[in-house]
This record gives C-alpha cells, sequence and structure tokens, in this order.
C-alpha cells in the first residue's frame, strides 16, 4: 500500500476505528493512546506494504499497545487527581460501554471488531491468529453472555415494578 491509498483508507476508517477501541476499552483517552501508537508502528519500513485490511490491522495493533500500557500503568504512582476533561458521553454510548465491560477482554475484542468494525469470521481469524470456528463460538458465547444478563436484568426490572 503506498503512501497515497495508506491516506485514502486512514481516512476513510480512522473515527470507525476510534470508536471501536474507545467501544473495546472503555475510555477515549486510551483509545486515541493506543490508536496514535498504531499509527506510529505503521510507518515502520515495510508494515504498510503489508497490512490488507488497514482498519483491522489499526485495531487489533492499537488493542496490544492499549494492554502493553495498562501493564505499565500498574507500576506508575498517581500523583495527581484524574481529572476529566472531555464532555460527558451520552446514555446510550455509556450504556453500551457498561454492556460490553461485562465481557471478557477477548470476547469484547471480537464483539467490536465485528459489530463496530464490521470485519467478517475470517478477518477476526486472521487479525488475531486463531481459527474461524474459535473466532465465531467467542462472538456467539459473548452475545449469548449479553442476551442472558439484559434477561435477568429485565426480570429483575418487571417484579420490582409490579
Amino acid at each position: 500500500m503506498d503512501d497515497q491509498e495508506w491516506d485514502d483508507a486512514l481516512e476513510a476508517c480512522y473515527a470507525r476505528v476510534l470508536r471501536a477501541l474507545i467501544g473495546a476499552c472503555g475510555s477515549r483517552e486510551r483509545a486515541e493512546d493506543g490508536l496514535q501508537d498504531a499509527l506510529v508502528a505503521a510507518w515502520k519500513p515495510g508494515v504498510r506494504e503489508q497490512v490488507q485490511r488497514p482498519d483491522a490491522w489499526l485495531y487489533r495493533v492499537a488493542l496490544r499497545a492499549i494492554g502493553r500500557a495498562r501493564w505499565r500503568r500498574r507500576f506508575e504512582v498517581k500523583l495527581t487527581e484524574d481529572v476529566r476533561h472531555e464532555a460527558e458521553p451520552s446514555l446510550d454510548r455509556v450504556s453500551a460501554i457498561e454492556l460490553l465491560r461485562r465481557l471478557t477482554p477477548r470476547q469484547r475484542e471480537f464483539v467490536v471488531a465485528r459489530y463496530f468494525l464490521d470485519l467478517s469470521y475470517r478477518e477476526i481469524a486472521e487479525q488475531w491468529a486463531v481459527s474461524v470456528s474459535s473466532a465465531t463460538s467467542t462472538v456467539a458465547q459473548a452475545l449469548a453472555r449479553l442476551r442472558r444478563d439484559l434477561e435477568k436484568e429485565d426480570d429483575g426490572w418487571i417484579r420490582k415494578s409490579v
């Protein structure tokens, strides 16, 4: 992929990948940091030439960067309190992030890749080096878990309101 093709692909997918990362990690700041790390990695010699689907590649590399940063943060000492500088998220966004937090990290990554980035199960399998059946079953298990949790909440709400 030459520079112009990369720039065009990046322009087309940047916002979608960022939203997917926010959904996967639950934080806009961490998602932006991870995506920037992925963009830096893309400029290493020979990397972009190997990329077939930029959105999937950026998503996967950014998730790895977010994971490494999370691991490093365990050793950092907080010197100040966290101060939020972003607008409060909408109720729908909060609900979606809360639902995704119920999943394991792997389930969350696969569900976001499938439904936010519209990756096929084959593309997910290629990006994570797993079988297609593993990708399919991971997404199916995640969706079943979410359905089960939502049904429990709905039953509890109905019982409380009656």
